[in-house]
């Protein structure tokens, strides 16, 4: 790998960084008011990667996952912690904006059943 191509990836991952210090941050300042904020950010999964493990289904605190081959996310209860995100040991699992949620979700499942891995699972979309 060049010194550029080096200094790319790494102006890239700094920039996902910031972008989970800026959720995080968000609900530091939302935690010390007091009041519990809708976020703004949901989990979604990717269908592809999932091997139904159920272990975001184990650390979700308001059990908005549920899984049976696949993981799937309630959008209406998920609250956007990031908690599942942490523990996927496959990367299965990220937050996206709440608003695109449910459309990447769909894809997702669509990608999936064409490259022929049942999923038997039902989208809960908002």
């Amino acid at each position: 790998m060049s010194r550029k191509e080096e200094l790319q990836e790494l102006k890239t991952k700094a920039g996902e960084i910031q972008v989970r210090l800026d959720f995080l941050e968000m609900r530091i300042k939302v935690i010390q008011k007091g009041a519990r904020a809708i976020s703004q950010w949901k989990a979604f999964v990717d269908a592809e990667k999932c091997v139904g493990c159920g272990i975001c289904q184990d650390v979700c605190s308001v059990r908005a996952i549920a899984v049976e081959e696949c993981a799937r996310v309630d959008v209406q209860r998920c609250i956007g912690c990031g908690r599942c995100v942490q523990e996927c040991p496959e990367d299965a699992l990220s937050l996206r904006p709440a608003v695109f949620t449910a459309k990447y979700q769909t894809r997702s499942w669509s990608r999936a059943n064409k490259s022929s891995r049942k999923i038997n699972y039902a989208i809960l979309s908002q």
